[in-house]
């Protein structure tokens, strides 16, 4: 047996705790949901037009000045309208019923942040009646926090929502005093928060520090408080401290962001600015004391602690690509990215390609495009360099009858630029890699797999790529069936195994009759197959169904690992059944147990600690909603962790009809350290099943990411 590339990359050996800074992801938003403090009442009402009256507005400005890819920062509204006669909720009786119905109406979508704050009486909270709380109030706002993270998590996930701890100075509402001890004699409402917050592993801003180190501040040198009078109420600095604590939280780099924007808002109207008198204050600084005040208080915000939080989690990114920018050769309609694998290039950069699906038929793929990355924000659509594409003008193989032959996912291997062996010395085939894609034949019109074609007509186009650490060249592609005289026709899900100093490749047959393992090497011009082991399988054979060719297999979307010494490999079976076998060389393999599970893609994935997890769903029927990542423990399979929960998306009659699958992750050295990286598409049933559907908002390739506590599984070494 030989071994695989090199462990550890010197230096690696955390992959939490580390700041990603702020990434901002296409489509991303920051969503501020609370109460009266998120309406804005800096100038001591509700229409003052300046955008220093809103905490979203000014982080707004901020952004647009100092990002290059500025989230929308906006205001959730609030829908709770208080109670009927009866004591019943005269729309939903509590924040988790408010979040619902965002996520119900696409106000809150995967990929966005939720900030949450509440100034309001701890009592009259919103919370189902009897209304309001008189005993164990500390325990029942928990129990709100605890039922709103509930209602969000399946969506946005709990490391995009942030909780944070409320100020108060002598408020003229008794209940809005959250540092005051309740109805327990020692518990306070921020105790509520800070208590919920770290049981549920939840990020908190505290605010109620940061807003009293900027209210010394203020009141040290004699200018007044953060809060207008009610004692409450942020004025424009309270306002301008609550937007950096926000935006620090998520990574940015405030210390260093241009303020003119704010610089001359906060003028005095005199000046040309937005401000008369500063609600709060007891005196009146100069246009240039207010800019110097915008810049002491940012220090005081920049200097004071980050939530920290090491717990392993799923971090779900969003969308990552939807529509193609660029109309690909050989259609004309609607094109989706969906399906996508990453391949790290170099030590600074990664390769995404992802498939492209056309809208209005069946799930038909016209070929796959590269996006060329050093951090996630840079993958922009325009910049898609196009890696293959679609034949529409194929022929049958055995009759020549005219169909159209489409370019499916691709998978595959490469070697980054810069990569050593084992032994230490240089990779021969360093910046250099190769993709496989499925070559699936149709009816001209694309609506269904062609009924004539055979299996001469499922091929495997094998493309050789080349990274110069500049430019991704194309150096080779042909079409095949067979490697190493075994007959293949579909692709692998996982990309290729790294094995030292080549590649291990699973293939299964055209019918999905058997599986076979086939390692690449590097020859000094191109990659090719050197060696392949037994086929092999082990789901029954299945009734004949008279489905199309392309839709036939008994064993399919094999995907590879390494772990504890030896190669594990899984496929899916139409059984209905997830089969997983084991080999001591990589090439010839046995049964080593399988799995219950519905018919759908089901994928291995390895961690950066080395354990294994199956992302795979669980029905019923053509229902792939939630995408599931299960950990493989032995031969079993333990509790899930939810990857992504599309509860939201129904057809007209209130039926979940989504399609959350293909996930594939993989362990990736980015931003300076090793992540794991998980891949997978969300549309709706009805975009791939004939049907013909416009794309949904949501439809597209989404990125989500798997933070472990330790980093002991990496491909390379540079």
């Amino acid at each position: 047996m030989t071994a695989r590339f090199a462990v550890l990359v010197a230096g690696a050996v955390c992959a939490c705790g580390a700041d990603p800074g702020f990434e901002v992801l296409p489509g991303q938003r920051i969503l501020l949901k609370g109460d009266s403090i998120t309406r804005g009442y800096a100038f001591g009402n509700y229409s003052d037009p300046s955008p220093l009256r809103m905490i979203p507005d000014i982080g707004t400005i901020l952004l647009r000045a100092n990002h290059p890819r500025p989230p929308d920062f906006l205001r959730l509204e609030n829908y709770w309208q208080g109670l009927n006669a009866d004591g019943t909720a005269k729309t939903t009786d509590s924040l988790a019923a408010e979040i619902r119905l965002h996520i119900a109406r696409g106000e809150l979508r995967t990929g966005d942040w939720l900030i949450f704050e509440d100034a309001g009486p701890i009592d009259k909270a919103v919370h189902p009646a009897p209304w309001p709380w008189t005993k164990d109030i500390y325990g029942n706002y928990r129990g709100l926090l605890r039922d709103m993270v509930r209602a969000a998590e399946p969506t946005i996930g709990r490391d995009h929502i942030v909780f944070m701890t409320m100020f108060d100075y002598n408020p003229k509402c008794p209940e809005c005093a959250w540092d005051a001890p309740l109805d327990d004699g020692r518990h306070s409402g921020n105790d509520a928060i800070r208590d919920e917050a770290r049981e549920l592993g939840i990020r908190l801003i505290d605010m109620n520090g940061i807003m009293d180190a900027a209210n010394g501040h203020l009141s040290a040198r004699g200018w007044g408080r953060t809060v207008g009078p009610d004692g409450i109420h942020p004025n424009v600095y309270g306002n301008w401290v609550m937007a950096l604590a926000i935006l620090r939280e998520l990574g940015a780099d405030i210390g260093n962001w241009k303020l003119d924007a704010i610089d001359a808002r906060i003028a005095p109207k005199s000046a040309g600015g937005d401000v008369g008198t500063v609600w709060g204050f007891d005196k009146d600084p100069s246009a240039v004391e207010r800019r110097q005040l915008l810049r002491d208080l940012r220090a005081i915000v920049a200097g004071m602690p980050r939530s920290s939080d090491s717990i392993q989690r799923v971090i779900r990114h969003g969308r990552l690509l939807s529509t193609a920018v660029k109309q690909p050769a050989g259609t004309s309609k609607t094109v989706i990215y969906e399906l996508g694998k990453f391949f790290q290039l170099d030590r600074t950069r990664l390769l995404l390609v992802a498939s492209m699906r056309e809208q209005g038929g069946h799930d038909f793929c016209v070929g796959n495009d590269g996006f060329v990355f050093e951090k996630l924000p840079d993958i922009d659509p325009a910049s898609a360099i196009p890696i293959n594409r679609l034949d529409p003008d194929y022929k049958l193989k055995s009759n020549g009858a005219p169909a159209v032959q489409g370019r499916f996912p691709a998978s595959g291997g490469f070697v980054p630029l810069g990569a050593r062996l084992a032994n230490g010395r240089p990779h021969p085939g360093a910046g250099t890699g190769f993709l496989f894609s499925g070559a699936l034949t149709f009816l001209p019109d694309r609506s269904n797999g062609h009924p004539q074609a055979t299996r001469a007509d499922r091929t495997i186009e094998f493309i050789q790529l080349r990274w110069d650490g500049k430019t991704l060249h194309k150096t080779g592609r042909e079409l095949t069936d067979r490697f190493e005289g075994i007959g293949v026709g579909r692709v692998p899900l996982s990309n290729c195994l790294e094995q030292d100093p080549g590649f291990l490749c699973p293939f299964p047959a055209d019918d999905g009759s058997h599986v076979v393992v086939v390692r690449f090497d590097w020859d000094g011009k191109r990659w090719k197959p050197g060696a392949a082991g037994k086929p092999f399988g082990s789901a029954p054979e299945q009734p004949a169904t008279g489905a199309a060719y392309a839709y036939r297999y008994r064993e399919t979307e094999p995907s590879i690992q390494f772990t504890g010494g030896r190669y594990l490999l899984h496929t899916r079976g139409r059984d209905p059944k997830g089969h997983v076998y084991s080999s001591i060389d990589g090439l010839n393999y046995q049964l080593e147990f399988d799995h219950r599970n519905h018919t759908v893609p089901q994928v291995m994935n390895q961690g950066l600690d080395g354990s294994l997890y199956i992302s795979t769903n669980t029905g019923p029927g053509y229902l792939r909603n939630p995408l599931l990542a299960f950990p493989l423990v032995g031969t079993s399979l333990s509790a899930p962790w939810v990857i992504h929960d599309e509860k939201g998306l129904r057809d007209p009659k209130g039926k979940e009809v989504p399609f959350a699958d293909h996930g594939v992750g993989g362990n990736f050295f980015l931003d300076g350290r090793w992540r794991h990286l998980f891949l997978y598409r969300l549309c709706d049933l009805r975009e791939t099943n004939g049907d013909g559907i416009a794309p949904l908002p949501g439809t597209g390739l989404y990125l989500a990411e798997m933070e472990y506590r330790r980093v002991t599984s990496v491909p390379f070494r540079f």
